[in-house]
């Protein structure tokens, strides 16, 4: 893990007050699973950019506190903040079945004193759900995880591909990114990455 400490305390605020929320409600079953996606991923793998929206989706539908927007203070002293992107939607992203089954515990940000546990997609399905929007922090971030060997180009191409299968529509812009970032990450680090 190599998040920064100070958006790592953000999320762990905004988590304690989605658990306050739930046993507020008298929730009292197993924890709620929270995955973790988009840039704050990205930062928890590669230690790179700032992010201020939280996208992550649950294994159960609950009613989300109102108060998910977290203050916090960068190292260089400037304010910033955290906010959960309620615009966030599995159904839309390109995603594979079982990036749910896939994704990673993040430990020791205290998943077990509460309702809700915080995991992060694999580095794998977090770069083939940034192909679909491809905005210009899209390849960024894939370039950041393929940099950092969480995968290969021939894995990245395979679980993309994988996922789109399950799509209906149009997939002739979604094929064209994924073969122009697979390009990129080969051209950029053509040994060992595939």
């Amino acid at each position: 893990m190599k998040a920064f400490p100070e958006l790592t305390g953000a999320l762990q605020i905004m988590l304690d007050r989605m658990d306050a929320s739930l046993r507020e409600g008298g929730y009292t079953g197993e924890p709620i699973k929270m995955y973790l996606a988009g840039g704050l991923a990205v930062n928890y793998y590669c230690g790179t950019r700032y992010t201020e929206d939280v996208d992550a989706s649950f294994s159960r539908r609950f009613v989300l506190p109102k108060n998910l927007t977290v203050n916090y203070r960068r190292p260089d002293g400037s304010d910033a903040f955290i906010y959960f992107d309620h615009n966030y939607n599995t159904s839309l992203a390109l995603l594979h079945d079982d990036f749910e089954r896939d994704s990673r515990e993040w430990t020791g940000i205290g998943n077990e004193g509460r309702k809700v546990e915080l995991r992060v997609l694999s580095p794998l399905d977090l770069a083939v759900s940034k192909i679909d929007r491809y905005s210009p922090r899209d390849p960024e971030d894939i370039r950041a995880l393929a940099s950092a060997r969480l995968f290969t180009v021939p894995e990245l191409h395979e679980r993309a591909h994988a996922a789109i299968a399950h799509f209906i529509g149009n997939k002739r812009t979604l094929l064209t990114s994924i073969e122009l970032i697979c390009q990129e990450i080969r051209a950029d680090w053509p040994h060992p990455a595939g």
